[in-house]
């Protein structure tokens, strides 16, 4: 057992084998979160504003007084949106990241009535990363070393974070499933049809028309619990893994484009690249340039100096 246990740690103290997506990842993250910031710019206020907004608690971490931050709103906003393009490029590194996620954790904790499931999963993934390496790709330096210890260290917190940021999105789906089984509407199987003739939900002119299927609304609603409840167990199955990760992209994309829940479906997807290892990801992208460059058109000659060499 102790030599076990030595193994898996030394394995642990390797360089991640998902260093080039870790890398994509940290750039999306700051692209999600400045994103929320643009979309609520000019409801900023109304949102976070202490007269405006009745909170649960007025503190964090004991000591970050949230009076503070809403009174001064604006200077809070601009440093926040200055440390996500800070993190997008590598700067700062993982003081960066502590920091980053500091400033979305006083953000949620000034309005707790407006998070939704997107927003409890980025503080995971933030907390998870934020003294990852991700930064060898994708940043203006990377990161550097001082010594050999150190080095094992950061890939220790690495491998461990990216392990945790794929059973945390498996526990998600599992227990979500879970808890739509002791539900009526999901176990009869007919989900799909109030959720779609509600309004609220009504992202599309064929909404209407698509809930007349029983069919579609059958299929829809037990495609999507047997998809959460067979996730985190075929997820770690190679042939069937890019299957059900293809599912799970058409699913959230499926409820983004017919249900207008478009805060947090693109996070989702962003995590399955995790799923993946750096040679799985260059195998994907060779195989598609080759198949894209036989496809490419070859241009066809000029007529005039085809007919000209004829005479000639």
């Amino acid at each position: 057992m102790p030599n076990k246990l030595i193994n898996i740690l030394d394995r642990l103290a390797l360089p991640s084998n998902r260093s080039i997506y870790l890398s994509i990842f940290r750039m999306y993250v700051a692209f999600h979160i400045l994103k929320k910031i643009l979309l609520q710019w000019n409801i900023t206020d109304i949102l976070y504003q202490k007269t405006l907004v009745a909170t649960t608690s007025t503190s964090y971490f004991g000591y970050l007084n949230l009076d503070y931050f809403r009174n001064h709103l604006n200077i809070t906003v601009y440093i926040f949106m200055i440390l996500a393009v800070l993190y997008a490029f590598g700067i700062g590194k993982q003081i960066t990241g502590i920091l980053l996620f500091t400033g979305v954790q006083i953000f949620q904790r000034m309005n707790e009535f407006i998070l939704n499931g997107g927003d409890n999963l980025l503080v995971f993934l933030l907390l998870y990363t934020m003294l990852a390496d991700s930064y060898k790709y994708f940043s203006f330096k990377p990161l550097a070393y001082k010594s050999d210890t150190l080095k094992k260290i950061i890939n220790t917190i690495t491998n461990l974070g990216i392990i945790c940021i794929m059973m945390h999105l498996c526990l998600i789906y599992f227990i979500s499933a879970i808890h739509k089984i002791h539900a009526d509407v999901w176990f009869n199987g007919v989900a799909t049809y109030y959720t779609f003739a509600s309004e609220r939900f009504g992202g599309t002119k064929y909404n209407k028309y698509l809930v007349q299927s029983g069919v579609f609304v059958t299929v829809t609603t037990y495609f999507t619990l047997l998809w959460e409840l067979s996730f985190c167990f075929l997820v770690w199955v190679k042939k069937v893994r890019i299957y059900l990760l293809l599912g799970g992209a058409l699913l959230h994309l499926g409820i983004y484009v017919f249900m207008m829940i478009h805060d947090f479906q693109i996070l989702y997807i962003m995590v399955y690249g995790f799923f993946f290892t750096d040679d799985e990801l260059k195998s994907y992208y060779n195989k598609f340039k080759a198949k894209f460059s036989r496809r490419k058109k070859i241009i066809p000659a000029n007529p005039l100096i085809v007919q000209t060499e004829a005479g000639m």
